[in-house]
Order: C-alpha cells, then structure tokens, then sequence
C-alpha cells in the first residue's frame, strides 16, 4: 500500500495523542522509549512505518517550537508539514487548557531535565564542542541564521574559566592604517612555526606584549598600540552588536568528566539569565579592565584572513553588562 499520501484525520490525533503523551511522562522525569510508541502507532495504522511516526512526532515539535511552545525531549523540530497537523496540535493544546509558558521557562525545564540525566557524550569537537552539544541535546533546529539560538533567547555556554566572546564587530574606522590587509602589515609579527605573517593578540585596558591596549571614551573605544591609535570603534556599533546579539541570553555553566568508554562527557550545571544589555555598562567595563578584544588575522597565500575582531570578557563580570540577570540551579527541580 502507498505510503506517501495524505495523513488522514484517525492518523493524525493518535499521532498529536501519542506524542502528547510522550511529553507528559518526560515532564515526570519517567523513562520514555519513543521507537516502542512509534512501533504501536504504526501497528494501528500500517500503512505508516515506524520511520514515518518519528518524522510526524518531529512535525509536532516544529509546530510547537515555531508557536514559542513546550515541545517533547529528543525530537529536533522538522518543518514542512500538513497544514491539518498543526491544526490538530493547536485544538490538542487548546483543549488541554494548559496554561502557556515562555520561552525561558521551557529552557529552563528542558535544561533540568538534561541536568538529572548527569554527564553526557560531548559532541562535535574544538572549541564550539560544548555549544554544539548544548544544541544537540535540546534537540533545537539547525540555526545558520544570525538570529537568536532559542525562541529568542541567545544561548551561550561557559566552561572553565576562559573568556566569553560576545560578539565579532569590524572597526568603524582603521586610523593608522586603511584596512586589515594593512593593519597585519603594518603591527603583524613572523609566525616563525606555520612560516606566515600573524597577528594573534587578546588585550584589555592594559597593554599586552605587543603594545596593544583599550580606550573608552564618552563615545567610543579606540584601539591603540603604544602611542598610535590604530582603530576606533563607535559606541553606536558596539551597543548594535550587544542589543542585536544580546538582548535577552542565556548563559549556562557546563562542567565536564571522562565517561567509563573514554569519552568526554558535559554536564549543564547552572543558568545565568541575563536581559538589556548596556552599552554604558560596556565603557564602564572596558575602563575597568573586564572587556577584552582579540585580532585574529594572518596570510596565507597573499590573503589575509582573519577569525573576527572578537569583544570578549571574563565569565565572573558577565552579570555586570546587564540590567536584569537571575542565577537558576539546574540541579534543583
């Protein structure tokens, strides 16, 4: 029997039922096994395969997730789906009479839920690896957009004590030199191990071994190197970046351990929620030595490339940049 055609009406509320269901005992902290509902699902209906009632379950979580609702764990959300299932999800949800969530309190039960199962396997690897785990293990879409990672909350993870990066700005103006190809000309070194021109630096309100150093002014942050001031970035285009980027972020503490098969593996500890970023705030932190900026150019075959002019700062002042921030421990239920 065909199995592309239409899902009829009988399909589609044992299916919405099912995955509802699904989602109650995963509120409970209940152990699921989703391939035996969807193995039931397709004995009722055998038409449908048991591939077909995972993609269904996942076009019930894009419906969700696209409405800004609560949607079951481990389903990634799949678009492209019948206009009669989102129907079917939003009668489901309104018959319920549940009351409706935002978006941060669904990050936060999701989050929880992630933190009672204890360490899992990172995934991916480099320096993005607990990013991408965090995305992987909340099931949430592919984001290849520059918009907000959650139901427009910007996810960031923090692990150990380096740097957190903010966001990458190009300068408003280069003023001793007339751009990046230059400014490596000009400040770069010799890598004398990779046989290249670099110029890889990270530097606050103090200068570091090349001369680099920050400046806050009423109105802007310049980039000088000893004496020269090299390049000049407006407040107007900083304070861009923080609102546009950081309006509303999540900030969540990962610790990590080595698993019994060798393996890395993450732990999603604490939340810090954070709201309105300031761009006062910023100059203030900047003056103060807790706002960092790192060049990340080099040449390569008569190119220059480079990795972003990154704004970054230290994980315990993160809190200082905001009007609004809450500290949630994700091991409390």
């Amino acid at each position: 029997m065909k199995r592309n055609n239409a899902w009829n009406d009988e399909e589609i509320q044992d299916t919405v039922r099912a995955y509802f269901h699904l989602f109650r005992e995963q509120q409970k902290y209940e152990p699921t096994n989703k391939t035996a509902i969807y193995r039931k699902l397709s004995s009722l209906h055998p038409s449908r395969s048991v591939k077909a009632f995972e993609s269904k379950f996942q076009n019930i979580s894009a419906v969700l997730y696209e409405e800004k609702l609560p949607y079951a764990d481990g389903l990634r959300p799949r678009g492209h789906y019948q206009a009669a299932l989102k129907t079917a999800v939003l009668e489901h949800i309104k018959l319920s009479g549940k009351n409706e969530k935002s978006p941060i309190e669904i990050l936060i039960e999701k989050l929880k839920r992630l933190r009672s199962r204890n360490y899992l396997p990172v995934q991916g690897s480099g320096t993005g690896r607990y990013g991408l785990s965090l995305e992987y293990y909340l099931s949430i879409p592919q984001n290849s957009s520059k918009s907000a990672d959650f139901m427009g909350i910007e996810l960031k993870t923090k692990h150990g004590k380096s740097l957190q990066t903010l966001f990458s700005r190009v300068p408003s103006r280069y003023l001793a030199c007339e751009d990046k190809n230059q400014l490596l000309e000009k400040f770069g070194y010799f890598d004398q191990s990779r046989k290249r021109r670099a110029l890889y630096t990270s530097f606050n309100n103090i200068s570091d071994s090349l001369g680099f150093y920050l400046l806050a002014k009423k109105d802007k942050i310049v980039v000088n190197k000893k004496q020269i001031e090299v390049l000049e970035y407006d407040s107007s285009v900083l304070e861009n970046a923080l609102l546009t980027k950081h309006n509303e972020t999540a900030y969540i503490s990962v610790s990590s351990q080595r698993l019994k098969n060798g393996r890395i593996g993450c732990r999603f500890d604490q939340l810090l929620y954070c709201q309105t970023p300031s761009i006062l705030r910023f100059l203030h932190m900047t003056r103060d030595g807790n706002v960092y900026l790192d060049l990340t150019l080099s040449e390569k075959e008569g190119r220059v490339k480079d990795h972003g002019f990154l704004w970054r700062v230290p994980q315990d002042a993160i809190g200082d940049l905001y009007q609004k921030t809450q500290l949630i421990d994700l091991s409390v239920r």
